[in-house]
């Protein structure tokens, strides 16, 4: 059993399994944070013996540019970038640009599973070093064919395996384990919802994906609605800044128009998404046009948005920040 746990594996935390504030994190995503897990066990180890290259005020700190994860994952840069903003959402990493080119990595530890959840994995901490007392078949009583857990990564001390296939059911209990019948209309639906989701994880944050299935109540034909007016309303964004010579042809243009590069885009439509539903459903006058009110919302948030990247990234005149606001 100690091949198990040889470094020869790249070991997944299961908290990243099991507690459901990462439940939206994509597998590519958590194979990219043990990456990153493991380089910080590079940089302690250098720490420990002194070398203090990879450690400042702020703590232990990693470096792994996106082209050197690309080629071991077998992605794209833009694919790893991506990746690595959904870490950034759900803390598991601090990004902070270091010179020109560089960034600092601050790698976190995944939040502990509260004890009360349903665990996905519960056999995956099993401890396979500690000796477990043979026990016959003939005698053996339920508690002892219960499996130890190694509480490594959660606090669940009650935790049994009974909901699995290391024990045998209850006398009370069917040996048969009944389920709902889905109807085809159902399982069509979520197999296009997963669909869709899956094609928004890799432009929008996680959290905008949550808000976005709750707005749509998990309906793939409001859920592709939505998608659908976001990218039409900075569509129209980007066609009225290209609009002008002086930004047809500027790269500057591309970046703050791109949700992979411009984060007051990306960070800021999840406050958007919050802040149209609350208009609608809790402000006290009724919104008579719904989709025409979602839609001039999100155009003017992206404009906003778009106008204030250039601004903060450029150095921009007076007339040029005259010029982006009548365009935009």
């Amino acid at each position: 059993m100690k091949s198990l746990t040889s470094r020869a594996f790249l070991p997944i935390n299961t908290d990243l399994f099991n507690n459901p504030k990462y439940q939206e994190l994509s597998c590519d995503a958590m194979i990219l944070y043990s990456l990153y897990s493991q380089r910080k066990e590079v940089s302690a180890f250098h720490s420990q013996t002194g070398n203090d290259t990879f450690t400042d005020s702020e703590g232990i700190f990693i470096y792994f540019s996106n082209d050197e994860a690309a080629k071991i994952l077998r992605m794209s840069v833009r694919k790893i970038s991506t990746l690595r903003s959904q870490l950034i959402d759900c803390g598991l990493i601090r990004v902070v640009r270091y010179g020109l080119k560089n960034f600092k990595i601050y790698v976190n530890t995944p939040e502990t599973t509260p004890a009360e959840t349903d665990l996905v994995l519960p056999w995956a901490n099993f401890d396979f070093e500690k000796p477990i007392k043979s026990v016959p078949a003939n005698s053996a009583s339920t508690k002892s064919q219960k499996l130890p857990i190694n509480q490594s990564n959660n606090n669940q001390t009650k935790l049994l395996l009974s909901r699995e296939s290391n024990e045998s059911v209850p006398q009370n209990q069917s040996n048969t384990l009944v389920t709902p019948k889905k109807s085809k209309k159902d399982i069509l639906n979520e197999l296009s919802l997963d669909s869709i989701v899956t094609r928004l994880k890799d432009t929008f944050s996680l959290p905008v994906v949550s808000r976005l299935k709750v707005l749509a109540n998990n309906s793939y034909t409001k859920l592709k609605w939505f998608s659908d007016t976001i990218f039409k309303a900075k569509s129209q964004v980007t066609k009225k800044l290209l609009s002008n010579d002086k930004w047809l042809y500027n790269p500057a243009s591309q970046e703050a128009t791109q949700f992979e590069s411009n984060d007051l885009l990306k960070r800021g439509l999840e406050s958007a998404l919050l802040q149209i539903a609350e208009i609608i459903y809790k402000g006290k006058e009724k919104v008579q046009n719904k989709a025409k009110f979602i839609y001039v919302y999100l155009r003017n948030f992206m404009a906003n948005a778009v106008k204030q990247y250039l601004i903060d990234n450029y150095e921009l005149t007076e007339d040029d920040e005259i010029e982006l606001n009548v365009l935009l």
